[in-house]
């Protein structure tokens, strides 16, 4: 039986690649290789040098879980909640209260435009210019501290942007932002010198800040933990609040009520004090129910507002700081001897690339 005929590669269609040559190549341009390899790593170290440093820090915390996930209000979910944390699935979110936060909830929060500009508002040290300032005028100006600044932005520089939209007082609604070119430019820094990272099978919170400031870097990350632990406190507690603080108003009423009416009970007594008659007697008696009445009205809301008081501090989230917040020591970028280290690299490569292809036929490798 005849095999069919199978073209066999010829000569022609075969690249050969003489290493001697590319190795002779290298010898005869290895002054070239040098000289290419210290340009790239001397613009690499040169461009290292023209970026900012920027100082990290963190703050670790621990939010508190409601008791209302794992114990038997769950209606025996606990166990299965544990199964479902092992295969990487959060049952708590289900399973918690319409007045939670869930930890997840925790970075919108933060990089929400009203929690910005709250977060602004604040005070911080200037290390630079030894004063304190707020975080928003800080962010506002030039805060370069690269060694050599041949790219430090200017801030005023003209853009395409709307500046302002001057639109007239009352058009829109007081639920609506209206901020300025300037404004959002800020706010949209800060926003991305904030990072939250949520550990979801331990809810282990990790705040990190950067800054070009060491110590505003560890102050912002405190103040970034300060305005979320209020502003979750607050949510949690808002309606027990506005119960307590209701019955706080019906009880000074009550109060007030028992004394008028204690103090017309006490001033009928002096002026009747010697009356033997019936009218008198019946009077006397009405004003003293008054005072039972006003006295039972305002004793049942003095338990009522202590209860309150109670499940106000029971409803108070907790949240234990794990590792607070600390002024760095060292940048965390840009990391100038990997940059430098990368540009030899890229250096080195560039010039054998460029000795390999100059070493083999370049006619036989395109055919």
């Amino acid at each position: 039986m005849n095999e069919p005929n199978v073209p066999q590669p010829t000569n022609s269609d075969e690249i050969s690649i003489n290493f001697s040559e590319i190795w002779n190549a290298i010898v005869k341009y290895k002054l070239s290789i040098l000289v290419v390899t210290l340009l790239f790593t001397a613009l690499g170290a040169l461009f290292s040098l023209t970026l900012d440093s920027q100082y990290e820090s963190q703050v670790k915390l621990l939010p508190e879980v409601d008791s209302k996930l794992g114990g038997s209000s769950s209606g025996g979910l606990g166990g299965l909640s544990s199964l479902a944390g092992l295969a990487g699935i959060n049952l708590s979110g289900a399973m918690a209260g319409s007045d939670a936060i869930q930890p997840a909830m925790y970075p919108e929060i933060v990089q929400s435009m009203p929690f910005l500009q709250e977060l602004s508002q604040s005070s911080v040290y200037n290390l630079k210019q030894k004063k304190y300032q707020k975080l928003a005028n800080y962010l506002k100006q030039d805060n370069s501290n690269a060694p050599i600044g041949l790219f430090k932005s200017d801030k005023n520089k003209a853009s395409n942007d709307v500046e302002n939209l001057n639109i007239p007082h009352g058009v829109l609604s007081t639920d609506l932002i209206q901020i300025s070119k300037q404004e959002s430019d800020m706010l949209a820094a800060l926003k991305e010198s904030i990072v939250i990272e949520i550990d979801k099978k331990s809810n282990l919170i990790k705040i990190a800040t950067t800054s070009l400031d060491p110590v505003i870097s560890a102050n912002l990350a405190n103040l970034v933990l300060i305005q979320l632990r209020k502003y979750i406190i607050h949510y949690r507690t808002e309606k027990a609040r506005k119960e307590l603080n209701f019955l706080i108003d019906r009880q000074a009423e009550a109060r007030k009520r028992y004394d008028q009416a204690l103090f017309t009970l006490s001033n009928y007594k002096d002026q009747n004090r010697n009356v033997f008659l019936n009218v008198a007697k019946d009077q006397g008696k009405k004003l003293q129910y008054e005072v039972d009445l006003a006295f039972s009205v305002y004793s049942n809301l003095t338990s009522q507002t202590t209860e309150a008081k109670i499940k106000l501090q029971k409803e108070t989230p907790v949240f234990k700081v794990l590792e607070p917040a600390q002024v760095p020591l060292k940048r965390s970028s840009p990391k100038r001897s990997l940059i430098t280290l990368g540009a030899l690299f890229l250096g080195l490569f560039s010039a054998l690339l460029f000795v390999f292809f100059k070493s083999v036929n370049m006619k036989e490798l395109l055919a």
